[in-house]
């Protein structure tokens, strides 16, 4: 079986709103399930925008080049992670189409965006989920990443996630079974 096509790349000015719909579905279906949200319904488009044009949002294409996924990579965090040395690249506000959620898209772009991070010489991906949700936080750390702390804001409570890099362009399996080249 061959694999499914997956590329990344940049989102762009006049996606702001697919990037806002994947968000958005996103925390319709966290709250329908009924586990912890902490992302606004609808997600706001001026914050996607302005992520956009700082070369933060990214796309995750699949088959037909059909958005399928987004992320948010930073290279610094101190909001929720303070100041620290240039050591990591930060994931934020990653989303799946929820129709194809169980395939595997989530563990891809997070692979896709520690890659990046090894490109940069850094040494960690860092995320943050809300600590009520357990089930979110089984997923990281069946994809390799620790708990590094909490932390509260606005009465919600944050695990703080890490995973270190394992070094750009080995050929080695990631933690989602994509052989990367």
């Amino acid at each position: 079986m061959a694999a499914d096509p997956f590329s990344v790349r940049p989102a762009r000015r006049d996606e702001d709103v697919v990037v806002g719909e994947l968000l958005t579905d996103a925390a319709r279906w966290t709250i329908e399930r009924g586990l912890p949200n902490a992302w606004p319904v609808p997600f706001p488009l001026d914050s996607v925008r302005s992520q956009i044009e700082l070369g933060e949002v990214y796309l995750a294409l699949g088959p037909g080049d059909v958005p399928l996924a987004t992320v948010t990579l930073q290279w610094s965090d101190p909001r929720f992670w303070g100041e620290r040395p240039p050591d990591a690249g930060y994931v934020h506000r990653l989303a799946t189409r929820r129709t194809r959620g169980h395939e595997g898209w989530g563990a891809r772009l997070l692979d896709w965006a520690e890659d990046r991070v090894a490109e940069r010489g850094r040494g960690y991906v860092r995320l943050d989920c809300l600590a009520a949700n357990a089930g979110l936080r089984r997923y990281y750390t069946g994809l390799g990443f620790r708990t590094a702390g909490t932390l509260t804001i606005r009465e919600l409570d944050y695990a703080l996630l890490e995973r270190a890099v394992r070094p750009f362009g080995g050929g080695a399996s990631s933690p989602s079974g994509v052989r990367r080249p």
